[in-house]
């Protein structure tokens, strides 16, 4: 399975080089092209990807806007996505249910809930073939089930807003927002996850010096027995080669 971050910029508007474009990961395993998010920026851009299937964890705009003309391949989405999303001319739309995994040319999908938003409620995924598998969340304040969302991981790849400081309110009796790098770090400890990779970055990694934030992550993950690291844009990673011999940043 080879992963390939495409976008990795969170809904601000500081953009670098390194942060470019709203959030998009490409899922690729022989002829199957799975794009994980199409936020905003992906607008009049996706059939450039050529994906075989674009699947969403929620209908927030730097998630799902790059599909408001339509889409040139089926989408999967949750009920409440799709809600969200009525307006949007994509003819293929596919409910994507929650932990019931699903067989898409080969890569398993199994949804599981988070705590983001009570307007555009989200969900991760559980990412497998036949070797390897990661989890994808790139907006979390928590995950509902962790220890079956993160059990027997090669890599865990997740939000990216904040390094050390909580964003984090309440509306409506609910959390929302988004947990920091730390916590993140702490519930792969926890879950003996080996390997962290972080994505949908905000201003603090966007707008900060890229080797002093880098190394902080470093330092955290070290710390609780994580090898951790910053996406960005364009940045290609093989589970298999992963697993094997490290990042190939």
């Amino acid at each position: 399975m080879d992963l390939t971050f495409l976008g990795t910029r969170g809904d601000i508007a500081k953009k670098t080089r390194r942060h470019r474009r709203h959030s998009a990961l490409l899922v690729t395993v022989a002829n199957a092209r799975i794009l994980l998010d199409c936020g905003a920026d992906w607008l009049r851009r996706i059939d450039a990807l050529q994906p075989t299937a674009i699947v969403l964890t929620h209908g927030h705009p730097d998630h799902a806007s790059g599909l408001a003309n339509g889409a040139p391949c089926p989408v999967y989405a949750t009920d409440e996505t799709w809600q969200l999303l009525a307006a949007y001319p994509i003819t293929e739309r596919l409910i994507m249910p929650q932990r019931e995994p699903i067989d898409l040319s080969g890569v398993i999908f199994e949804a599981f809930a988070v705590e983001h938003s009570t307007r555009a409620p989200a969900v991760g995924y559980r990412i497998a073939d036949d070797r390897r598998c990661a989890f994808y969340v790139p907006d979390v304040v928590a995950i509902r089930d962790p220890g079956a969302a993160l059990h027997a991981l090669d890599l865990y790849i997740g939000d990216g807003a904040t390094v050390t400081r909580p964003i984090i309110r309440r509306r409506d009796g609910a959390r929302i927002g988004h947990t920091p790098i730390r916590t993140q770090l702490d519930w792969c400890r926890v879950q003996r996850v080996p390997r962290a990779i972080f994505t949908h970055c905000g201003s603090q990694i966007v707008g900060g010096d890229g080797r002093v934030l880098g190394a902080l992550v470093r330092r955290l993950g070290r710390e609780r027995g994580v090898e951790a690291r910053i996406a960005f844009d364009g940045m290609e990673l093989s589970l298999d080669e992963l697993a094997a011999a490290g990042y190939r940043a």
